[in-house]
């Protein structure tokens, strides 16, 4: 009975965090393309195109962890079997490449330098303060 309520409240979970993957696309996407509006509406010269890609690069990378999270629970709670684990290595090592990746193109640095790409984005006043 236990064993049956908890393989139903993972899988209940499994689906909420796939849901919300779904949604973190549709709603980055939908935000992205709303900020992208609101900045050409205001000014005549901006980079928008620069803007919407952060934008949806960054639900992306939402979307990539909550389905990593998603697999993990799937493959070690209710399937854990060794083919199972062996695509869950598989799965984690491509949503991990890309979010590398994806870091990279929004950045300019690797995730282990970003303080290097704030230091270069900060504003002249702040350049001599303490952090």
């Amino acid at each position: 009975m236990l064993t049956s309520a908890l393989e139903i409240m993972v899988t209940w979970t499994i689906l909420g965090l796939e849901f919300a993957a779904l949604l973190a696309v549709i709603l980055g996407f939908g935000w992205s393309v709303y900020r992208l509006s609101l900045s050409s509406a205001r000014s005549t010269r901006h980079d928008g195109y620069e803007s919407l890609r952060r934008d949806l690069g960054r639900s992306t990378l939402i979307a990539l962890e909550l389905l990593v999270a998603a697999d993990i629970l799937r493959s070690l709670v209710l399937e854990l079997s060794l083919p199972n684990v062996s695509v869950l290595a598989a799965l984690v090592a491509i949503r991990t490449f890309l979010s590398f990746s994806i870091n990279v193109e929004l950045y300019g640095c690797w995730p282990w330098d970003r303080q290097k790409f704030k230091s270069a984005t900060e504003s002249p006043e702040h350049h001599g303060a303490v952090g």
